[in-house]
């Protein structure tokens, strides 16, 4: 059985809008700036990252194409989207590592124990 969400206007208005801010924030830039490259005044980007609006179509490419993005990446859940420089997966890095050793750890031990004389 399929588990379905229902997503609301509200949650994909959010949720692009925090894409539009990481992406922007990624390649460093101010939302001044950004509003300048897409022909918006700097509240427009304001209330786009806040999720208190959303954009048209014309804006949409605009957006994209300034942020060196494509327009799905703009729609993708919170947390997927790449870092340019070092992808998802470093973002996580530090969990994967201690999950890492946690389970090296099991090994280690059950390796040693296993190597241990038995007593007669």
């Amino acid at each position: 059985m399929a588990l379905t969400m229902i997503i609301t206007s509200q949650m994909l208005t959010d949720n692009f809008g925090k894409n539009v801010k990481y992406l922007r924030e990624n390649i460093k830039i101010s939302q001044e700036k950004l509003a300048e490259k897409i022909d918006v005044s700097k509240n427009t980007i304001s209330n786009i990252e806040n999720g208190k609006r959303f954009v048209s179509a014309e804006t949409l490419a605009k957006l994209a194409n300034a942020l060196n993005t494509d327009v799905y990446e703009l729609f993708k859940p919170e947390d997927t989207i790449p870092d340019n420089s070092e992808g998802v997966i470093y973002k996580y890095e530090e969990e994967v590592k201690q999950a890492m050793d946690k389970i090296t750890g099991k090994y280690i031990s059950k390796i040693k124990r296993s190597k241990k004389p038995k007593s007669t």
